[in-house]
């Protein structure tokens, strides 16, 4: 298993957590495990997630998903902005 530890600016926190909790079956299906999900307390916009997948590029293959991606971007998601980190256990 790996760790994804990522950040990213969304348009707006509330709509974005509505979004995301929603989709939560279809990433538990993809085998990702979220064990994080915040945003900044200075920046409610600024998200920073931690979460455990089972081969490196389960998250890429997830996100670029047509479903999954049309969902994203409806998310407020600014993908742009997007960083992640692939780390070890």
């Amino acid at each position: 298993m790996v760790k994804i530890v990522g950040s990213f600016e969304v348009d707006d926190w509330v709509h974005w957590k509505k979004t995301f909790d929603a989709h939560s079956e279809a990433r538990e299906k993809a085998n990702i495990k979220s064990i994080y999900v915040g945003n900044e307390l200075e920046n409610n916009n600024k998200v920073h997630i931690v979460m455990e997948t089972p081969e490196v590029d389960t998250m890429q293959k997830f996100m670029q998903d047509p479903e999954n991606a049309k969902v994203i971007e409806q998310s407020g998601h600014k993908q742009e902005t997007t960083v992640m980190s692939i780390c070890s256990d």
